[in-house]
């Protein structure tokens, strides 16, 4: 066990701007809108409208659901990008053999690549979450609508649930990619997975869509589950709509192929280039 932590730190200090990037982005993008509505209040007060949500717990997990899951959508480039490389990184740096010849098992320095690649990044999402959650639990109260923190960390917490389920998905998938391609795996991969579409298509045509054969990105993003329904009321957002699709099921049996796959690809590649 202490070996597998070495691991884990070995490869948060490989990367350790990349997982702080986000913050810094989120934090400097919060601290403009901030000075943009401070200069509002100092020299334009009159013309200052701002909008909110009222009181209402309903209304509260959703805002901080949507402000979450907007803060996702900046980790998950960066999760992309370093998640792309995660096995051939070192290739590319020409010192692959070195970290070959360590005694390590390479399935416990591939979960090691996999888990802080894919999902070190959400560790830091849950920290920001929880601050937005009191943050905007106080910014109620200013209002005069109580501390809602219960709906605000209920809310929070939804949106990190979605982050996770894309990075189990997406994120495995891209492991995969990592230890088929040399390089640009997330490029490389998307294209693959278009083709084999566009043969799927072809295929139908030529058959006269006498047979059906499944869409490949419809099929990926099945299996992430809900993330939000679109056709019900967005005060309808609670846990189950998140967390209760049974389709996730599938994206974990997914993710867990790619990463055997995925280092069983890397271990092979391995033994042939030594």
């Amino acid at each position: 066990m202490k070996q597998f932590w070495i691991l884990l730190q070995t490869e948060y200090r490989k990367r350790q701007s990349s997982y702080w990037l986000p913050v810094w982005i989120i934090a400097g993008v919060a601290l403009l809108i901030l000075l943009l509505l401070l200069g509002a209040l100092i020299f334009a007060p009159s013309e200052l409208h701002i909008g909110g949500v009222d009181g209402g717990s309903a209304e509260i997990r959703v805002a901080a659901y949507s402000l979450i899951f907007s803060m996702g959508i900046v980790f998950l480039v960066f999760m992309v990008l370093m998640a792309q490389s995660s096995l051939n990184r070192e290739r590319q740096l020409l010192c692959d053999n070195f970290f070959r010849c360590q005694p390590v098992s390479i399935w416990k320095a591939g979960a090691a690549k996999y888990l802080m690649h894919v999902f070190g990044g959400s560790l830091l999402l849950a920290v920001l979450a929880l601050v937005a959650a009191i943050l905007l639990s106080f910014a109620m109260l200013f209002r005069g609508n109580g501390f809602p923190i219960g709906a605000a960390l209920g809310g929070a917490f939804l949106g990190w649930v979605v982050y996770l389920k894309v990075c189990l998905v997406i994120g495995s998938l891209i492991y995969l990619f990592s230890a088929i391609f040399k390089s640009s795996a997330f490029i490389k991969g998307v294209a693959a997975l278009g083709i084999l579409e566009g043969t799927f298509v072809l295929i139908e045509t030529i058959f006269r869509h006498q047979i059906a054969l499944p869409g490949v990105f419809n099929t990926l993003f099945s299996m992430i589950g809900m993330l939000f329904d679109g056709d019900a009321d967005p005060k309808m957002l609670n846990a189950g709509m998140i967390l209760g699709d049974i389709r996730i099921l599938w994206g974990i049996l997914f993710a867990a192929i790619c990463y055997f796959l995925g280092t069983y690809i890397y271990r092979h590649r391995a033994n042939g280039e030594s």
